[in-house]
């Protein structure tokens, strides 16, 4: 089956950045970015492997980020994910644990763990719904 040139499948506006010289899908687009907006849209085709995959993913992701003036919002360690939400009342993050080591987070400010109710004095504490025992 050729997916290359079927009609109405690919966006005609996407610029493909990146080629895959091999594997599954030599020769398909790797990265590709479409503006939208004042923004822009980026899609990875394939995921990069190993320890070099994740230094080539954390680069683009800074590039990206640093593109759009994302602000780093916190300071987790490794296994540690954070997802910030709002709504008109207040400002949420998640945190999620992923790798069970019981890791920290550093937040931009003061907050409070709201399954504990544990208050941070400061930003940067371990909350105690993080902790493993």
């Amino acid at each position: 089956m050729e997916r290359r040139n079927r009609p109405g499948r690919y966006p005609t506006e996407a610029k493909s950045v990146g080629t895959l010289i091999d594997g599954p899908s030599p020769g398909l687009s790797f990265l590709t970015e479409m503006k939208r907006g004042q923004g822009r849209i980026v899609l990875l085709g394939s995921l990069p492997a190993g320890d070099e995959g994740s230094e080539m993913l954390e680069r683009m992701l800074v590039h990206y980020g640093k593109e759009a003036n994302v602000k780093r919002m916190a300071e987790v360690t490794t296994g540690t994910i954070v997802a910030p939400r709002e709504s008109e009342t207040e400002e949420i993050r998640v945190i999620v644990n992923m790798n069970g080591e019981g890791e920290s987070v550093t937040l931009p400010r003061e907050g409070f763990d709201k399954l504990s109710g544990e208050r941070s004095q400061q930003a940067g504490w371990r909350s105690a719904a993080m902790n493993t025992a």
